[in-house]
């Protein structure tokens, strides 16, 4: 498969869905998101898993963790500079990878926004 230049997004684009792209649009991403929805792993076994080095499986969880899409059992501030120290075991957020996937269907499918979606559910817009 040829791989599809970077392009901007659409203007119209609501910023959740450009967030959800930039996100799950990698196919590393998505494999790390899979492996963790199976059981917690370190970044050494995520970096063996997905054929990628230990520092960019840190660079994809960071995005990932950005996105709200994994979660850590350790909080940011307190974990080692240079993944010094115990390991940080990482999953999969299952409820907030099935919001992103009803917030992508429902803007690809043009049923509505994400901001329709918030405020059905009466989240406060962002």
């Amino acid at each position: 498969m040829r791989s599809m230049p970077s392009l901007p997004a659409p203007p119209e684009m609501p910023t959740e869905v450009k967030i959800i792209i930039d996100a799950i649009g990698h196919s590393v991403r998505t494999e790390i998101l899979r492996q963790l929805s199976e059981r917690p792993m370190g970044v050494q076994e995520i970096a063996e898993a997905t054929g990628t080095k230990e520092t960019a499986a840190r660079k994809h969880l960071a995005i990932l963790e950005e996105a709200g899409l994994v979660i850590a059992d350790t909080p940011p501030g307190e974990r080692k500079l240079g993944g010094r120290g115990r390991a940080v075991l990482w999953r999969t957020n299952i409820e907030r990878a099935e919001e992103v996937g009803r917030i992508w269907v429902n803007y690809v499918s043009g049923r509505h926004s994400p901001v329709d979606e918030q405020d059905a559910q009466g989240a406060p817009r962002a």
